[in-house]
């Protein structure tokens, strides 16, 4: 059987990810996969999960070199379901999440989400009526991948989640802003995480950077900032993190 993936930087999307991966992907240690994104565990058609072809997913890699693999799929903190079949793939599983002001995210999202053009609605509308699509098209629906803009800032609750099902010292939650001003010290986080060695001095990774300087509204921060108002409290309860 081929060598299984050891860890997943599983989130949040828009917060870092794609940095954290690139930084990874230099560690003589580990292997990523050959896309960053797998999107393996979070398929809901073209796999029987009772009896899953994990070579789909195995022959991304290198053959096997006794370095630890890894994912980054940002959906996986989100997609309940692929927690659930990675529990049955490999129940030891590490996981490293990214997060960063929740309303940030959502706005950061609707702008990738509208320059797709899959987005018709202002950024007012979406996070407000247009949350009834994912309640109209179902929990597995590919509007709620495209459209959870407000969902997946509940980190808390997210969070909990995942953690009932491996463990909380199985979860490295990071801030995405420690990750771009102080590299080297949150990377050396990763590491040690992970039980590897640490990376060293690295040349500062700036990934999906938008040079959009249009910002969020105050209304619609004012709303979002209500909205997670509680969801933040018990982050910092659970984490210590916050986004003052």
């Amino acid at each position: 059987m081929s060598q299984r993936l050891g860890f997943s930087i599983a989130g949040a999307q828009k917060c870092g990810t794609t940095a954290l991966d690139a930084y990874l992907r230099r560690h003589p240690a580990l292997s990523m996969g050959r896309d960053k994104e797998s999107h393996f565990f979070d398929r809901e058609t073209g796999v029987d999960w009772r009896t899953p072809d994990y070579d789909i997913l195995h022959q991304a890699y290198a053959d096997d070199d006794g370095r630890l693999r890894g994912d980054a799929t940002p959906v996986t903190l989100f997609w309940t379901p692929a927690q659930y079949r990675m529990l049955a793939y490999n129940p030891q599983m590490r996981f490293i999440i990214l997060l960063r002001d929740p309303a940030e995210r959502a706005y950061s999202h609707w702008k990738m989400i509208r320059g797709r053009g899959q987005e018709p609605l202002p950024f007012g509308e979406a996070i407000r009526e247009g949350r009834v699509r994912i309640l109209n098209e179902g929990a597995q629906s590919m509007a709620t991948r495209w459209f959870s803009y407000v969902e997946r800032g509940f980190y808390a609750r997210q969070l909990k989640h995942l953690a009932s099902l491996f463990g909380w010292e199985r979860l490295l939650i990071l801030r995405q802003d420690d990750l771009s001003a102080q590299p080297e010290a949150t990377l050396a986080r990763v590491t040690d995480f992970l039980g590897v060695p640490p990376l060293g001095a690295v040349p500062p990774e700036r990934r999906n950077v938008s040079a959009d300087t249009e910002v969020i509204g105050e209304d619609d921060r004012a709303y979002l900032n209500a909205l997670y108002r509680d969801d933040l409290e018990e982050l910092r309860a659970l984490t210590g993190l916050a986004f003052d």
